[in-house]
């Protein structure tokens, strides 16, 4: 039994909501998918489509719904005028469902609206059965009791809900607490008593018991006959049968655990549960209980063994093949427990594996819908985008694919910048983090070539503390690490790392072109700002030369001949150097010199922007080839003052030495 038609008017909400359920050419469900911000109607949609499955399985079975103390039984949703759209005088749910050729309808209506004004705003005439009055509140299905026992004996129709321990305020309260057993029991099926809750929760203990179930009968009896060990009271045949089930089980937690897994049970007289899982590929123990697995594994085994349990118990061959299983199954927050790879990779599988299965799912989980994309393709499901429900096209997934190719990256950065942290700490009870890939190489350059020169001996003698070295993720240099540190990074890595207690010593330095890093990374008043857990900061000093113009950055420690010095590409001949903004008239002239600032922006006599070949701020000729870029990168620049290449091999550190000064003030607060 499947959903071919939902309307809703004036629910929660919800001012009008039509959706027609596709499916494949082969009759298949496609998947229905509900997104949108919170209070925009999810979960109002599905809570009509659960209370629809209540209200059909009251036609049969006793148990189903709770008595209401008289004849009738207490509503699973409950009607309440409050629920009416605000401005509207009715509200109404409207539901069918097919199976063949047979079609039942579900109908939820409060406040006043006639009988007779809803075949047009349903497209479709109610059945006689359905009957109530203009100004009652009502519920009803037109399904009779052999027509209910038919669907649920040969379907699976269950709820998935977003969370046991919060009670939405529509649900009546016997229907929140649970009579299921959870002991290990040999039970009776009663005539009239539904087998399948429709609400699923607290289902470990009942998806383990019956679990054990599955491989007590996928195991044979073994007799010894002529020496030989054969099958005892068993046809092959069934045995394959009964083992295909717990094959199917497997599969699924394979998918969940992304290695081969086996179940195997432990003997009677181990410690500790009976149950346990193991690798295929060389018998080891992956788990010794399922309640052992993390959460979100635990939250998607035990919704897809569910499925297959319920469909086992209205009939066992159904367990051998997923494809036999069909039914509606309900989800609201799918996502929820789930890591993202369980997300995206995981859980469409999974919903792949039952094609005659109708899954509705609310989500908030992008990732999700990006997975269900690459395992359906664009037309194998149907997104809705509540509360108007209009569908939402494969063009949105570009959008999706953009922000998880970020997380990816960021992700992959985060674990490269831990690792090189991690490294470098290492070695040393001290470690300057400096911004971006060529600030750590000057300070370098400047500290051997302090150290060694004997004018500085009393501020070096003692100064114990390393670098993190790293190139830009986009350099072509040979590096260890490949990391991106600009000032929002930087400032973000001390943050996080001043959270947390730390046994090395962390100084981040920042340049001070960026006002909102100055405030942050500096005490008024002091020379650094202490954040607590052994983590420092503080911006580069300001040398009396660059008094006038303090946004600076670390190349401003040089003078500015020292910045125009040239390099000459022994490859190509070119010579290139580094170019400050004032070099360029505001519409990026320099005829003086015969060249030409692409990025006017950074040019203008009060400009000391450092302009440099690699950033997109092109250099070249007014009167030659313009394709020429004469502007040398910032990264070059630094390699050359580090390895000291002339002329690079006489540059003047006197700026830099308050740098180090304000390092070892830092290095000796545990001292004092």
């Amino acid at each position: 039994m499947y959903i071919n038609k939902l309307i809703y008017e004036n629910v929660g909400p919800i001012e009008r909501v039509k959706i027609i359920p596709s499916f494949t050419a082969d009759g298949n469900p496609k998947p229905i998918l509900l997104v949108g911000e919170n209070g925009s109607g999810k979960s109002t949609i599905l809570s009509n489509i659960v209370d629809a499955f209540y209200e059909i399985a009251g036609q049969a079975y006793d148990n189903a719904c709770y008595s209401d103390g008289g004849t009738g039984h207490e509503y699973y949703k409950a009607i309440r005028s409050q629920d009416i759209l605000t401005g509207k005088a009715y509200m109404f749910s409207y539901i069918q469902f097919q199976e063949s050729s047979s079609k039942y309808t579900y109908f939820y209506k409060g406040g006043n609206i006639s009988p007779t004004d809803i075949p047009t705003k349903i497209d479709d005439v109610l059945p006689s059965t359905i009957s109530f009055s203009k100004t009652e509140h009502y519920k009803g299905v037109s399904t009779t009791k052999e027509q209910a026992e038919h669907i649920f004996k040969n379907n699976v129709l269950c709820f998935f809900g977003p969370d046991r321990y919060e009670k939405p305020a529509w649900l009546v309260n016997k229907y929140y607490e649970s009579d299921i057993p959870t002991r290990l029991m040999v039970h009776q099926r009663w005539s009239g008593q539904l087998a399948n809750e429709i609400t699923v929760k607290n289902v470990t203990t009942s998806n383990l018991q019956w679990l054990l179930d599955v491989i007590v009968d996928s195991r044979a009896d073994i007799a010894v006959v002529s020496d030989k060990l054969q099958l005892a009271h068993i046809l092959p045949g069934t045995l394959l049968q009964l083992m295909s089930a717990r094959d199917r089980l497997e599969t699924i937690m394979s998918k969940i655990l992304g290695e081969d897994i086996y179940f195997s049970l432990n003997f009677r007289n181990t410690w500790g549960s009976r149950f346990r899982i193991l690798r295929k590929k060389d018998n080891t123990v992956v788990t010794s209980s399922l309640d052992a697995l993390s959460t979100g594994q635990l939250a998607l085994f035990n919704t897809f063994a569910t499925i297959i349990r319920y469909a086992d118990t209205n009939n066992m061959n159904q367990s051998i093949r997923f494809s036999d299983i069909t039914g509606i199954v309900v989800i609201d927050e799918v996502e929820l427990h789930l890591h993202t790879k369980l997300q995206k990779e995981v859980l469409p599988k999974l919903i792949k594996l039952f094609p005659n299965v109708q899954f509705i799912i609310s989500t908030h989980a992008p990732l999700f819908l990006l997975g269900m994309n690459e395992a359906f393709g664009e037309s194998g499901f149907d997104i809705y985008e509540l509360p108007t429900a209009n569908k939402i096209t494969a063009e949105r997934f570009s959008e999706f694919q953009k922000a998880f190719d970020y997380f990816q990256q960021t992700q992959r950065y985060q674990s490269a910048l831990t690792e090189a942290i991690k490294h470098a700490s290492q070695e040393k009870k001290v470690l300057v983090i400096t911004e971006g890939p060529t600030d750590w190489k000057h300070m370098k350059a400047a500290y051997c070539t302090l150290r060694n020169s004997g004018q500085y001996s009393e501020l070096f003698d003692g100064l114990d503390f390393d670098f993190l070295e790293y190139e830009s993720i986009k350099s072509s240099e040979d590096a260890q690490y490949k990391l991106e540190m600009g000032n929002n990074a930087l400032e973000e890595l001390c943050q996080n790392y001043s959270k947390l207690p730390q046994t090395t010593k962390y100084i981040f330095i920042a340049d001070r072109d960026v006002e909102k890093i100055n405030k942050k990374f500096m005490t008024p008043g002091e020379n650094f700002k202490s954040w607590g857990n052994n983590v420092f900061s503080f911006i580069i000093p300001l040398p009396k030369s660059r008094e006038q113009t303090p946004s600076i950055c670390i190349e401003h420690l040089y003078s500015d001949e020292e910045i125009k010095t040239e390099y000459k590409d022994p490859t190509t001949g070119i010579s290139r150097r580094l170019y400050i903004g004032n070099e360029f008239d505001e519409r990026g002239l320099a005829p003086y010199i015969d060249r030409f600032c692409e990025k006017k922006s950074v040019c203008g006599t009060n400009s000391v922007a450092i302009i440099e070949g690699s950033s997109g701020e092109r250099v070249t000729s007014i009167s030659k080839d313009s394709t020429i870029n004469y502007a040398l990168s910032k990264s070059k620049f630094a390699s050359l003052v580090l390895a000291k290449e002339p002329p690079f091999d006489d540059f003047n550190f006197t700026n830099f030495v308050p740098i180090f000064e304000v390092i070892k003030q830092i290095t000796e607060i545990e001292k004092g």
